[in-house]
């Protein structure tokens, strides 16, 4: 008789580490900031990290295409208008996305001091500046774009291959299971119980 027809095996919702445990009990969380307040006079705006992160990762791969000829026509640009001929004359088919709705920005982001010399540093420094516009001022934008880097450079290089549950067995056997099986007797769990009463186990 195959072994699952022998044991049964219920499923304990806990954590499989009961240190882990103790720690989520004891530790408060901090869930990181994914907002930022802007305030616009008595107009106050909320603009997502994921959004601005998102558009500044667009913008630099926009200018990494078309940045070999529109750069020269754009850096020696002097007024908007001069921005959004350039844009148009060398920036297609993305002008669009960026003047004239952007060509002030732009044409500040460049004045700046610290703009840089090399193309690629150019490239992040005017896309990251642009991410947040007109919502967040350009050195808020870099700002944040420069926090997302950091977190995801922080983040474990490594993935999960393999998630089981932490079992009780008929068996005697208690612990984790393997490859959703009783490490001991090979009993199979079973999720018709849960979802029987309306249990979602994931």
């Amino acid at each position: 008789m195959a072994a699952s027809t022998v044991c049964r095996t219920r499923i304990i919702l806990r954590a499989r580490s009961t240190s882990l445990t103790r720690r989520a009990r004891t530790s408060p969380t901090r869930k990181p900031k994914t907002e930022v307040t802007v305030k616009n006079g008595a107009k106050a705006r909320k603009c997502r990290y994921t959004e601005i992160l998102g558009r500044a990762e667009n913008y630099r791969r926009v200018f990494t295409q078309i940045w070999l000829k529109l750069s020269g026509p754009l850096l020696a640009a002097r007024s908007e208008d001069e921005v959004t001929e350039a844009f148009r004359s060398y920036g297609e088919p993305y002008a669009k996305e960026f003047v004239p709705r952007l060509a002030a920005d732009i044409l500040n982001v460049m004045r700046e001091k610290k703009f840089p010399k090399r193309v690629k540093v150019q490239i992040r420094f005017l896309a990251n500046s642009l991410a947040g516009r007109p919502n967040v001022e350009a050195r808020t934008s870099r700002d944040i774009c420069a926090l997302g880097l950091a977190e995801e450079r922080a983040k474990s290089p490594h993935k999960i291959l393999r998630k089981e549950f932490y079992v009780e067995c008929s068996c005697g056997f208690k612990g984790p299971a393997l490859n959703d099986a009783c490490r001991k007797c090979g009993a199979q769990i079973s999720l018709l119980p849960e979802l029987l009463h309306g249990f979602r186990p994931f």
